[in-house]
Order: C-alpha cells, then structure tokens, then sequence
C-alpha cells in the first residue's frame, strides 16, 4: 500500500504540469524535490552551469547556481571558486560590503585555494573605495559614509596576508581612517604597529609623520594637561631626526615650532597662576624656564618682561 500511494503522488505532481511544477524523488535526501531547485550531477557540471549564466549577464540566477553548488558540494574543488563568484557578483551589483564577507569566506572556509591573492587583492580595493568616500547602502537608496568598514577591511587584509603585497599599506590607510574619524589613540596604534613590523616598508616615513601628527591633534590646550603636547613634539622631533630630507621635513619643523610655542605658553599661564596666588618664587621658575628652552618663541619677551618685575620686587 505504501509504494502504491508514492506511485500515486508521483502521479499527480506529473498530471499537475508547469502550475506546481514537476517534482522527483531523491533517495539521498529521503524526500521529494523540485528539480529546479536541485543541483546538477556533479559539481563540475553545476560550476559550468552557474558560469554560464554569470557570463551571460544572468546574474541573479548565476548567484542562485553558485549557492547550489556551495549548499550540494561545500567540499569539492569547485567550492572555492563558486564562493568566489559570490563575491564578484555582489560587487557587480554595488553592494560592497557583503562582497568583502563573501570574498573573506572564501579564506576563511578554503584557506589554501590559489584564490587567496586575487581575494585579498579585491578586498583591498573595496576597503580604498569605502576610505576615498564610498558609502555602504543601510535601506532602499539611504547610504551612510563607510570608514568604519575601510577600518574593518584594511584591517582583515592585513590579517589575511600579514607579509603580503597589501599588509603595511594596509595598515598605514586603516591607521589614516581611525585619523578621519579622530579615533586618534587608534591611529597612533595603527602607525607603531607598521613601524614596528615592517622596518623597510615604503610607507614608514609617512607613518611616523602620521603617529607625530595624531599626538600632536590629541594635545591638549595650554591651561590643561601638556603631556600630550610634549609627546607630540617628541614624536616630530624624532622623525626629523631620522628624515632630515624628507620632503616632509618642513612640515614638521613647522608643527615642532608651534608645539613648542604651546608649552611655552602653557608655562607662562602656570606663572602667572603662581603669581595670582603670591607665590613668586615658583613663577619666577616658570619664566626662567621659558627664557632657557624656549628662545626662539614669542613668549620669551613676556617671561623675560614679568621676571624683571618680580626681581625688582
């Protein structure tokens, strides 16, 4: 009784016709299925056939096929490069952000595919175009600026292949990101990491400019806490001296020169604070301190101006 009732709805999903569609059963799944929905005999044969569509620009059936094969065959050699596709394609339809999770699943699940470079490489291009301004879709046409996801990708990158073709530069733009975003602890991070690991990269000028720069934004104004400030200078101060010719160079004597202005502010303000509270043996300490280290600023006259008052006192 039991074969015959399988007979009798075999037969009737065959006299249904296109409205229901046709239906088989599949002993290895223990179940009746659609053959739309199934996948082909192999996995070679399902690779063929989702190429096809993705080369013939049917791109939403192709994605369709990729994930068959994906779901049917995850341990073929064919996964690899069907999880690939998944990527392209989602890149291919402007959605950038699942193409980078696509793209990363693929080194994550096959880690020894000879797809690795070539993902690395596309996910690097996707985290530059989140850093040069490209914004990440949230729903129907509302995008929002992406430079957390230029963080997250460069930062992957990086992980993926820490001595590869995109490793320091990837540091040093997610380092550049955390700065646009005036995360700048992040950034300082980011750079000494870089420097730390890659002595001889290209970019190292450029990262010390950048950790100086970001110490320096992370400085305080005078009447507050000056060690940010005198860290910033340190850090200028030693770029200086390892690239005296860096075409950089100018820029960072300039930034010395107006760091060093602040702290000669600041122990100008710390004088007159001792002033105000009668004690002028420790403001006289303060302007000497100006006159000493600090000649070349325009704070040297005021010290110079307020010590002679006090020692005629």
């Amino acid at each position: 009784m039991k074969k015959l009732a399988i007979v009798a709805i075999f037969i009737l999903c065959v006299m249904a016709g296109p409205a229901f569609g046709y239906w088989i059963w599949t002993p290895e799944n223990g179940k009746w299925e659609n053959p739309k929905h199934a996948a082909k005999d192999t996995p070679e044969d399902q690779m063929m056939y989702a190429k096809e569509l993705y080369e013939a620009k049917n791109t939403k059936d192709a994605l369709r096929e990729f994930k068959k094969l994906l779901k049917y065959y995850p341990l073929s050699k064919e996964a690899p490069t069907a999880q690939y596709y998944v990527g392209c394609i989602m890149e291919d339809m402007d959605n950038f952000y699942e193409a980078f999770k696509a793209y990363q699943k693929v080194i994550d699940t096959y880690p020894y595919t000879e797809l690795v470079d070539d993902v690395i490489e596309r996910e690097y291009k996707i985290a530059d175009a989140f850093f040069s301004g490209k914004k990440i879709k949230i729903v129907g046409k509302w995008q929002m600026p992406a430079k957390d996801k230029a963080i997250e990708i460069f930062k992957a990158v990086a992980d993926n292949a820490p001595y590869g073709k995109y490793a320091d530069i990837a540091r040093f733009k997610a380092g550049m990101a955390y700065k646009d975003i005036q995360d700048y602890d992040s950034a300082i991070l980011m750079f000494k990491d870089l420097i730390d690991r890659y002595p001889n990269s290209p970019v190292i000028d450029k990262a010390r400019f950048q950790m100086a720069e970001c110490s320096k934004l992370l400085s305080v104004k005078p009447e507050y806490d000056q060690t940010p400030t005198n860290l910033a200078r340190k850090e200028f101060e030693d770029f200086l001296d390892k690239h005296p010719d860096s075409v950089m160079a100018p820029d960072a004597r300039q930034v010395v020169d107006k760091l060093k202005s602040r702290e000669a502010e600041n122990a100008y303000e710390t004088g007159k604070f001792y002033e105000a509270r009668k004690a002028p043996e420790s403001a006289i300490i303060y302007y000497k301190d100006i006159i000493q280290n600090y000649p070349d600023t325009e704070w040297v006259k005021k010290a110079q101006e307020r010590l002679n008052e006090l020692e005629k006192k």
